[in-house]
């Protein structure tokens, strides 16, 4: 474990699965960010450049693969890992994000036990 507490920005339009992901996160040390929009959230991430962030997909006015774009297209944001978070299960979504510079690619519904890990572990690969 790191000594400096790692910073989580979870980018979902859906308040309660930020709650949910906020609750489990925290109490796994983890401190969290939450933003409602696409647009907050790369504001967010200019200002707090998180360790991590967790990018829903379906978003309305700009979607995850967008924000996922600024984000690796902007100076302040390029280098910030970005997991995307969604219940889209297609290949061709995962492959996207991937193309697009995702690190890594958690499915909805996910498992509470293992989100935790999950994070950890891309934590890890994007330190390595």
């Amino acid at each position: 474990m790191h000594n400096k507490k790692r910073v989580v920005l979870i980018i979902d339009d859906n308040p309660d699965l930020l709650d949910i992901v906020d609750a489990i996160l925290s109490d796994s040390g983890f401190i969290v960010a939450k933003a409602a929009s696409g647009e907050s959230g790369i504001e967010i991430s200019k200002t707090l450049k998180p360790d991590l962030i967790l990018l829903d997909i379906n978003m309305p006015r700009i979607d995850g693969f967008e924000v996922l774009t600024q984000l690796k297209q902007t100076e302040e944001t390029k280098n910030i890992p970005v997991a995307m978070f969604s219940v889209r299960s297609d290949l061709r979504d995962k492959k996207l994000s991937f193309q697009k510079g995702a690190i890594d690619y958690i499915s909805k519904p996910f498992q509470y036990n293992r989100l935790t890990e999950k994070v950890e572990k891309i934590l890890e690969r994007a330190i390595a």
